[in-house]
């Protein structure tokens, strides 16, 4: 699913898409944003990169509000508490300034780097109907 020449941000249904493809790692959900905006690992550059980090955060924040995602910490392994804008603000605040191709094409900041996890949440279909937790290490 791409982006319409002139859009700017995903749509609902875009959003939607990515997290009823997704449960994976955040390194999956980068590549899906980039994806969407048809850039490959080759054609990043400052001005894409810092375009594909903000729509990678705002669907982030989306996917936050909406219940389908938490944040997970890698070290203590506990989910992170806070406001959708708090959480984000310390995802970013942690996000490198600039990813090298390798890096990209690897996701290897996601698994060595990233303070964080994805943790996909899935209404109702835990034990006696409770919500399951998918935590992606």
């Amino acid at each position: 699913m791409k982006l319409n020449s002139g859009d700017d941000m995903l749509t609902q249904e875009q959003i939607d898409f990515i997290y009823e493809d997704l449960g994976g790692g955040f390194h999956h959900f980068w590549d899906y944003v980039k994806e969407v905006h048809e850039i490959s690992s080759s054609q990043v550059d400052p001005d894409s990169f810092e375009e594909i980090k903000n729509e990678f955060f705002f669907v982030m924040g989306k996917l936050l509000d909406q219940g389908k995602l938490k944040l997970g910490n890698r070290k203590t392994e506990l989910i992170m508490e806070g406001t959708t804008e708090e959480l984000v603000d310390m995802f970013r605040r942690s996000f490198p300034s600039y990813i090298s191709h390798e890096d990209l094409d690897t996701g290897l900041w996601f698994f060595a780097d990233c303070p964080f996890i994805a943790v996909w949440v899935h209404k109702g279909q835990g034990e006696n109907g409770e919500d399951y937790y998918g935590w992606c290490f």
